[in-house]
């Protein structure tokens, strides 16, 4: 599975944001496109605020390869404010491409980049709801002991 990842990388909002092309996303086949596959619009989004980002499904290899062949060039546009709070419009291109992929072997099943993700050295997302969900834990569980000392200070 290849996954399409739109994020702002910028210090704030892009406001606007519109492709020249649309993107292509959901498209399946393992020796040859299956035909499948719909699109990231060309429209875009409203805004995408600094840092935040969306994950697509873009598919398989083969159905993807269908798709873009030897790369798709795209054109994103937005607005941005600057420094100062002016309104300004900039324009990134780039080319979407999977044939550098085309012999690199799959090594990691989903369930096993979960556990990779969990035990691994970088600070990961799972990781930090893990170690939220353990911080939890044991705030709800010195908050009992409270609760039942003092219930049993008022029964004495």
């Amino acid at each position: 599975m290849i996954d399409l990842v739109i994020e702002n990388i910028g210090g704030g909002s892009a406001i606007g944001v519109a492709f020249s092309e649309p993107l292509p996303i959901d498209c399946f086949g393992i020796g040859k496109s299956d035909g499948s596959g719909s699109f990231v619009s060309k429209d875009g989004f409203p805004s995408l605020s600094a840092g935040q980002r969306y994950t697509f499904n873009g598919g398989q290899y083969s159905g993807l390869e269908g798709k873009m062949e030897n790369g798709l060039r795209v054109q994103a546009s937005y607005k941005y404010r600057n420094p100062l709070g002016f309104l300004r419009k900039a324009t990134d291109e780039f080319t979407l491409g999977i044939t550098h992929l085309g012999r690199m072997p799959t090594k990691t099943s989903a369930n096993q980049a979960i556990v990779d993700a969990l035990k691994g050295p970088n600070k990961t997302t799972m990781q930090e709801i893990r170690d939220e969900l353990r911080s939890i834990n044991k705030h709800l569980k010195l908050l009992t002991k409270r609760r039942e000392r003092q219930d049993g200070d008022i029964g004495a």
